[in-house]
């Protein structure tokens, strides 16, 4: 079995990652790269079999839904399947579906997508891949145990432990038991070494702040699922939560998929904004879920700015990027603070995966300095590798 990382050694997103035996060829994800640069556009991923004629590829498997994972889907071939979660498959097709620059392409080629679900392996020639949900920023997020030749490898994905569903991966991985390649994601490797506010405690401090305001925006994004599922729940009796027809719709997708695993995901408080009900929200109070746009400008300019707080519940860079409007949005409340916790995982929770899998061998991936790994793990063989370089496993 051979692997290449065509993109995403050196750099967090633009990722897709090549699988291969003699006589099977798999690809995981195909996403665009990312840059905060207002101008900037991704370069294209040109793989010989996947995006022309020029050889075969037999699936490509997508770990979740973000674009650095599968902005580049719809230069795939038409003839190649497409596979993923059954939940991240909804929340791409309606999110396309209501973009403000709908892709007809990319929405006819989300319907093609094969769904999978988490512990059920597939065959796909000689190779074995099963799935396995874990926690991410992204829910409906996989990891991948690949079989084939004889070799087990043990592919992350994007992951983290302190999220609601956190404390899963280690029965997870204890139940896989030793693999021989651990191919993993190392997004925080270049940034100092913290532990991470657990998103149980980012709801906790939500609900400090409804007791302290009267009206909470928040800021994140609306495919943020279990946030948006974990704000929900931290309103009180009484008051609202407020939120667009589109938030609405994802809400439903989760409850409707999940809401038998657990009540964070059920019984979900979500009532979309009207002028029908602005007095009783004027009187009880509420928390709503906003995005940087005229309609949710126009909404917040209606309510009491001394009784009000914008939390900011996203990636910082996205605030501070050259001509980002975020921070005129942050301040139509008068006061607003920052409230967000990583949808990666901590050095330390990389080093646990490491030590439990006990792999042979580490390329980490999705990083930007992944020299670091070896300093975390000294015991480890850790493999680095560049873009396109094949690597027997």
């Amino acid at each position: 079995m051979k692997t290449i990382i065509h993109r995403g050694t050196h750099q967090i997103g633009g990722i897709a990652t090549e699988i291969r035996t003699e006589n099977t060829r798999i690809l995981i994800d195909m996403g665009d790269e990312l840059s905060l640069d207002p101008d900037f556009v991704s370069s294209p991923l040109n793989i010989p079999g996947v995006t022309d004629a020029n050889g075969i590829c037999d699936a490509v498997f997508f770990t979740h839904y973000h674009g650095d994972h599968t902005g580049q889907m719809t230069r795939i071939r038409d003839d190649i399947p497409l596979y993923t979660g059954a939940l991240a498959k909804e929340i791409m097709q309606l999110s396309a579906e209501r973009s403000y620059h709908k892709n007809q392409v990319l929405c006819d080629r989300i319907k093609t997508l094969h769904t999978f679900n988490g512990g059920e392996e597939l065959i796909i020639g000689d190779i074995r891949i099963t799935p396995w949900s874990i926690d991410h920023s992204a829910c409906d997020s996989y990891l991948f145990l690949i079989e084939a030749d004889g070799k087990r490898v043990l592919y992350t994905g994007d992951f983290r432990m302190h999220g609601f569903r956190g404390k899963v991966l280690p029965k997870i991985l204890h139940k896989i038991g030793k693999v021989d390649v651990l191919v993993t994601e190392g997004t925080t490797l270049s940034r100092p070494d913290e532990k991470p506010m657990t998103e149980r405690e980012l709801q906790q401090k939500v609900r400090e702040y409804m007791t302290q305001y009267k009206y909470v925006y928040v800021m994140c994004a609306s495919t943020n699922l279990e946030r948006i599922c974990a704000l929900s729940k931290a309103v009180p009796r009484g008051k609202y939560f407020i939120c667009d027809g589109y938030q609405k719709a994802l809400m439903e997708l989760v409850e409707h998929h999940w809401g038998t695993l657990s009540p964070l995901y059920r019984d979900l408080k979500k009532t979309v904004y009207g002028d029908n009900i602005f007095e009783a929200m004027k009187e009880r109070g509420f928390l709503m879920t906003v995005r940087d746009n005229r309609d949710f400008r126009n909404i917040i300019s209606k309510f009491d700015r001394e009784k009000s707080i914008m939390l900011y519940s996203m990636w910082d860079g996205y605030r501070t990027k050259p001509g980002s409007t975020i921070p005129e949005f942050l301040n139509l409340t008068g006061r607003w603070e920052p409230l967000h916790t990583s949808g990666h995982a901590s050095h330390s929770d990389l080093k646990k995966v490491v030590d439990i899998a006990n792999p042979e061998m580490v390329v980490p991936m999705h990083n930007d300095n992944p020299d670091m790994l070896q300093i975390l793990c000294p015991d480890t063989k850790i493999k680095l590798v560049n873009d396109g370089e094949e690597v027997t496993l």
